[in-house]
């Protein structure tokens, strides 16, 4: 018999079970350390794999669930912006926009003092249009104007209101006023117009400073 197992026979029982039980933990400890331990991690990672890419296919079967309604939502935007864009006049349209305010103010009663178109503000992809204006009327008058240039179908935004030097002319009833404003108006940028308009912008800096 091998004298190493000879020896280990002959000891005392006890230590013949630590001996034998110290073996097995050596045994399990080297099972798990070269051959059960990386197996397990390895399975870890495909489990988690897995789960990540259900987890992936789910949305994507979510999305296409979805898909005929995204697309008509799509389609629902573009009609919204469509009917937007309507009412931001072109280059073109905007001379005629201007002289159907100015206009807008002589129907009224008001007399014109100051009809200045100022330069075009640039932003992503709309430019503003504003014009500094001047009337002179009755209360009444201004407030028909403002009411008339709200209804018109483009986008017209009135601000930087002014009333000042209220008079009642010798013979008349009602009150006269002085009305300054700036009315802007706002035109759409196609895709040429807007790569210069940074540029534009850029160019107004430099001349202010």
């Amino acid at each position: 018999m091998n004298p190493f197992i000879q020896n280990i026979l002959d000891r005392p029982r006890s230590h013949r079970i630590g001996i034998w039980a110290g073996s097995i933990v050596f045994i399990a400890f080297v099972f798990w350390q070269y051959f059960y331990g990386p197996q397990v991690k390895e399975l870890d990672k495909l489990e988690t794999k897995v789960e990540t890419l259900n987890s992936q296919i789910g949305h994507e079967q979510r999305l296409a669930r979805n898909l005929v309604k995204f697309r008509k939502e799509v389609k629902d935007l573009e009609v919204k912006l469509k009917m937007a864009l309507q009412e931001l006049p072109d280059e073109k349209e905007i001379p005629d926009l201007l002289s159907n305010m100015s206009n807008l103010a002589r129907d009224a009663g008001l007399e014109v003092n100051l009809f200045k178109p100022n330069p075009e503000v640039f932003r992503e992809f709309y430019a503003e249009v504003p014009v500094t204006m001047s009337v002179e009327g009755t209360f009444h008058q201004v407030a028909t104007f403002f009411d008339e240039v709200g209804r018109l179908p483009r986008i017209v935004n009135i601000n930087q209101i002014n009333m000042r030097d209220p008079k009642l002319p010798e013979g008349e009833e009602q009150m006269r006023i002085k009305s300054d404003c700036v009315a802007t108006t706002f035109r759409y940028l196609d895709e040429s117009q807007r790569i210069q308009a940074p540029d534009e912008a850029d160019k107004k800096k430099r001349r202010k400073k």
